[in-house]
């Protein structure tokens, strides 16, 4: 039977506890940056979708969603399949509250569609 002395014993709450400072900020960074980047993903895939559809209802000849505007002239006549028409659409980024953000994200995202007339 071995008996083990109090300077034999090992406390490791102080270093659980250090490791725990040291690694909580870069998983906290890795996080937010993940949740940043998806939703600013999110908010360019909404921008490309409404571009295409305003670049839909132009080519038909129908009303523009908003945030939505006719780059140069539109169709005026929806089946004259040689003209074409541009339509640009811009939504602005709303993730511009967090500190470190500013430099890193574009204050709007503007996509543009070119689509045929008559669709």
């Amino acid at each position: 039977m071995s008996r083990i002395s109090k300077s034999q014993t090992h406390d490791d709450r102080g270093v659980v506890a250090l490791e725990v400072v040291l690694v909580m900020p870069i998983l906290l960074m890795l996080i937010i940056g993940t949740v940043v980047l998806g939703n600013f993903l999110n908010l360019k895939t909404q921008t490309s979708g409404l571009a295409r559809d305003g670049a839909r209802s132009a080519a038909i000849s129908r009303p523009l969603p908003a945030d939505t505007v006719v780059v140069g002239a539109a169709c005026a006549n929806p089946s004259d399949p040689t003209k074409f028409v541009t339509v640009q659409a811009t939504k602005t980024v709303s993730l511009r509250s967090i500190a470190f953000l500013p430099t890193v994200l574009p204050d709007k995202i503007t996509e543009s569609v070119t689509m045929r007339c008559g669709g």
